[in-house]
């Protein structure tokens, strides 16, 4: 089973840290996370990028608009499509809106969130279950992206890891299961 940067929503707690300042020995984890610009990590409207999985093609997300608080994708898995509303902040980004649609027609245009479904980015670090850090370098089919966000979010018997790079937001997502160590690594091979 795989979720696609969304799906495995979090409770909202607060850690006794309230930064990652930590580079662990004989890694590329890097700078206090609190120092980011979330904007910066945001993709490009209008691109298409495509993620496989052992050289399948597994997933696209599209880009269909923004604006200064909130982004609008479409994430396609097979047959089956889902918009995405992001509330793409400088210190937050979370899915406020979620729904089977497919249109390509933008709803930012005096879109206001009322709940949220689920936090990709926060550093605040108060969101239990949810760890970010910093990388020099990751890479990818696509290419190698310096400065990327490493999220980690643990929800019962699941762990899902996400990378984020500047200007192209997610790279690359890996699911595990603690359970049967299952294990599905998505990473971006296009962008359109």
């Amino acid at each position: 089973m795989l979720f696609i940067a969304t799906g495995c929503g979090t409770g909202s707690t607060e850690n006794s840290s309230s930064e990652v300042t930590e580079a662990k020995a004989g890694t590329n984890e890097i700078s206090t996370v609190n120092e980011l610009d979330l904007i910066d990590y945001r993709p490009e409207t209008g691109v298409t990028k495509t993620f496989t999985s052992q050289g399948k093609q597994l997933f696209t997300e599209y880009i269909v608009d923004q604006n200064a608080e909130y982004l609008q994708r479409i994430i396609t898995l097979g047959d089956m499509q889902t918009t995405q509303i992001v509330k793409w902040t400088e210190d937050r980004a979370a899915v406020v809106e979620e729904s089977q649609s497919s249109s390509k027609e933008s709803m930012l245009d005096g879109y206001e969130s009322l709940e949220e479904v689920e936090a990709l980015l926060d550093l605040s670090q108060k969101q239990e279950g949810l760890e970010m850090t910093t990388l020099d370098t990751v890479e990818v089919p696509y290419g190698s992206f310096h400065d990327v966000i490493k999220v980690i979010k643990k929800q019962d018997q699941m762990i899902m890891t996400i990378f984020y790079a500047k200007g192209v937001g997610m790279i690359k997502q890996v699911y595990e299961t603690t359970e049967n160590s299952e294990k599905e690594v998505a990473e971006l091979v296009g962008i359109q």
